[in-house]
C-alpha cells in the first residue's frame, strides 16, 4: 500500500531527493507503523518531536493505512 511522507526542515535529508511540494510516495505492508516507516528510512527517533497522520496528532505505534499522509517534524529551535 501507499503512504505520503511529509518531512520537515532537517529530516528531508534522510530521503535524497525529497521534493517539499510534492512529499514522497512510499509502499509499506499492511500494519506498519509510523515507528517502522522512520526506521525503514534511517531517521533517528530523537530527532523527531511531532507526528502527524492525517493531520490528526499521532504516536510512534499508530498504524498507518492506504493513502494516509505521514508527516514528521523535528523540534524547533529558535534564539
Amino acid at each position: 500500500m501507499t503512504i505520503k511522507l511529509l518531512l520537515a526542515a532537517t529530516l528531508r535529508k534522510y530521503v535524497p531527493g525529497y521534493d517539499g511540494s510534492t512529499g514522497h510516495d512510499m509502499e509499506v505492508e499492511p500494519g506498519t507503523k509510523v515507528k517502522d516507516v522512520a526506521e525503514k528510512l534511517g531517521i533517528p527517533v530523537g530527532e523527531v518531536k511531532l507526528i502527524m497522520v492525517n493531520g490528526v496528532g499521532s504516536k510512534w505505534d499508530t498504524a498507518v493505512g492506504e493513502n494516509d499522509r505521514v508527516a514528521l517534524f523535528p523540534p524547533v529551535g529558535g534564539g
